[in-house]
């Protein structure tokens, strides 16, 4: 054997390199993710690790057999690792990982192992006892991740861990402590309970450190706690994103007492288990809240369920409905039934609350309300039978439920109603052009199981509206805290009629999305309208619409009334596509104005309709601007070498429109009139 001073001469031998290479590849593909191989002198240099080919610069150093620190090229970092200087072999490490952690360390303790288990003397002592133990705990790292990975439940994930650590370090007890200030619980090796855990992890919170047993036992024996008198002590906190979440530690050495090699080993198994517990606790919160989804997704499905798949059709009136929750299940809902009379009876209900209990309970009100309405024909008595049979149950879930039942006499376009506390109903009278409101006829059901209600008779003349709604309609709230009300209710359907009732429901849900401006929508919104037809507007076509008060909003406008170009009773196609285009226009140019000068950059909406007749365009705004009319100047020729600063586009206005008219509503409103005449067109 040759005689080299100061070196430890290696020799390849017949040891089971391929297997540790195997161990350390799966090994370091748990931790980075990335790729390992073992170069030797005998052996071919690879061509390729896990699918990446070696980069140039890689291969320069394999063959001259030096090493190279972290090299990065197309998003990996490379290592070359040679043995130590004090010792002599041929045995190279490459490895890549996808990002540039201090890893070269650790490659080269494993080269150096490698190294070792390679020479002679090695292989003739079967190892030594240090390299057993090396071995077992670079062992564990591999476990402690292979653990991690197939862990299904937080507790069989600690119990593996103290298990897994008992096997490798000479102790005869392990434990980990984990919980939260509200308490602490602990798993052991041995399975016997570790005395009052907390106090291990009140002493190590202000040291952050690991701490043997004369740091601690002055702690310990302040409160009687039997950890004072183990032979030995070693605990270490649990880290997990910058927080403590527990300790872990090792009782009673096997021989002598703990050393610095176990400090060590026990600090980098807490900051893994750490981070461990902390990824398993997300882990099980993440797939808790995908379970909790998945229930309320089905818990939705079947409250749509219970929704009419159909409205009923009746001559002379036109009905809609619409829901949306605030969240997968809600409180509000509407429903149709048959009453005694055959005729439908309407119900649109709010039950107190949100989420599981409230839709639990609308399930509840639907089967009572459906079940009843068969044999009833007045609202009244129908709410006075629902309360009392609803009572018991709202009565133990301490909710109400406000309700509004119609009954809807087709045959005289009229309608009788009862209210439980609900949202007072919308009532618009078209020939008079007002909003009356319905109010309530008694208490919500589950107050007083002897509550006695009345019906109201109401009759419907063509033209006129009734809207149910649920409160969270008028109490959608704006950024500023402002809720849209009754009145910004009613200024809807003031600027949407005589649009269809299926147009004004969806101009009513797209104005609160403007409203709320962004806003997370806060309660749930229920609505149902019954239209009266009217023949008297001609068979004009209504296209209502809203606009947040925003200038590139107006471009929306714009491609509605081009789009309707089709719509426009005249026979020349070019000539239709014309006369949209400077309606279009004349619209874009007096809503630009009421932006600028009515809202003075505040926000807000601009509600309206476009009408198209027989013989003409017309165009209805209404907003809550300032105070703002249209200049009375007469049209003048206008220089183009020198424009004037400000009225031009309402100048052009005037030229494309027949007739324009603005006026200062009551409660604060502005509404624009805009009408372009189409006979003598062509």
């Amino acid at each position: 054997m040759p005689e080299v001073s100061g070196w430890v001469t290696v020799y390849r031998m017949d040891v089971d390199l391929r297997g540790m290479e195997k161990r350390l590849a799966h090994l370091w593909q748990a931790l980075t993710d990335g790729g390992l191989s073992v170069v030797t002198e005998e052996g071919p240099s690879p061509q390729s690790i896990r699918g990446q080919k070696l980069p140039a610069d890689v291969n320069l150093a394999l063959r001259e057999y030096t090493t190279l620190d972290p090299f990065e090229t197309r998003g990996r970092f490379w290592w070359v690792i040679s043995p130590s200087p004090d010792l002599r072999g041929q045995v190279q490490l490459v490895a890549w990982s996808t990002e540039d952690k201090a890893w070269k360390d650790l490659l080269q303790t494993w080269t150096d192992m490698l190294t070792i288990a390679c020479s002679e003397g090695a292989v003739a002592d079967r190892l030594t006892e240090a390299l057993v133990e090396a071995w077992d705990r670079l062992t564990f790292l591999y476990e402690l991740t292979h653990i991690a990975g197939h862990a299904t439940e937080l507790p069989d994930m600690l119990s593996s861990i103290v298990h897994l650590l008992a096997q490798v370090v000479s102790a005869e007890d392990v434990f980990l402590v984990t919980g939260d200030r509200a308490g602490w619980e602990s798993v052991t090796a041995s399975g016997q309970p570790l005395p009052m855990p907390s106090v291990l992890v009140e002493n190590i919170h202000y040291v952050g450190r690991p701490l043997g047993l004369a740091e601690l036992k002055h702690a310990l024996e302040r409160v009687d706690s039997p950890l004072a008198q183990v032979g030995d002590l070693l605990v270490a906190p649990l880290i997990g994103d910058c927080d403590l979440s527990g300790v872990i530690g090792l009782m009673d050495p096997r021989e002598g007492c703990f050393d610095s090699s176990d400090v060590q080993l026990l600090a980098s198994v807490a900051e893994q288990v750490g981070g461990l517990i902390q990824a398993a606790k997300a882990r099980a919160e993440r797939e808790e809240s995908q379970r909790l989804e998945h229930e309320l997704e089905i818990a939705a499905g079947i409250q749509a369920s219970l929704l009419p798949i159909s409205l009923p059709q009746i001559s002379g009136l036109e009905l809609v409905a619409y829901l949306r929750p605030a969240r997968h299940i809600g409180g509000d809902f509407y429903d149709v039934a048959e009453a005694k009379t055959g005729q439908p009876m309407l119900m649109l209900a709010d039950v107190a609350g949100k989420g599981s209990p409230a839709a639990i309970l609308t399930a509840v009100v639907h089967a009572t309300f459906r079940g009843e309405a068969l044999h009833r024909r007045d609202p009244a008595e129908l709410l006075q039978i629902m309360n009392r049979l609803l009572h018991p149950d709202l009565e133990k879930a301490e909710a109400f439920v406000t309700a509004v039942i119609i009954h809807l006499e087709s045959d005289t376009l009229g309608f009788s109603y009862a209210s439980a506390g609900h949202a007072d109903c919308v009532l618009w009278r078209n020939r008079e052009e007002r909003v009356d409101l319905l109010g309530a006829t008694g208490l919500p059901l589950g107050i007083d199981p002897s509550s006695s209600y009345r019906s109201e008779q109401i009759s419907l003349d063509p033209g006129d509206i009734l809207l149910l709604y649920s409160d969270g309609v008028t109490e959608a709230e704006n950024p500023d805290g402002g809720i849209l009300g009754l009145q910004g209710l009613s200024d809807i359907i003031v600027a949407t009629h005589p649009a269809r009732a299926e147009e004004q429901i969806k101009v009513i849900v797209e104005s609160l999305d403007v409203y709320r401006h962004g806003l997370p929508l806060r309660d749930d919104v229920a609505l149902m309208m019954v239209r009266a037809l009217d023949e008297a507007d001609g068979g004009a076509k209504v296209f209502p619409f809203v606009l947040p008060a925003e200038l590139p909003s107006i471009r929306q406008l714009v491609d509605l009334v081009r789009n309707l170009s089709s719509k426009i009773p005249l026979n020349n196609n070019k000539l239709r596509r014309q006369v949209a285009d400077n309606f279009a226009l004349a619209i874009s140019e007096v809503v630009t104005n009421q932006i600028q000068h009515a809202f003075l950059g505040q926000e807000g909406q601009i509600l309206g309709r476009i009408s198209i007749g027989s013989n003409r365009l017309v165009a209805d705004l209404y907003d809550r601007g300032a105070p703002f009319q249209f200049p009375d100047s007469p049209i003048v020729p206008v220089d183009p070498e020198d424009p004037p600063e400000r009225g031009y586009g309402l100048r052009l206005v005037r030229g494309l429109l027949d007739r324009i008219e603005s006026r200062r509503l009551e409660n604060g409103r502005n509404h624009w009139h805009l009408v372009k005449e189409l006979n003598g067109v062509e």
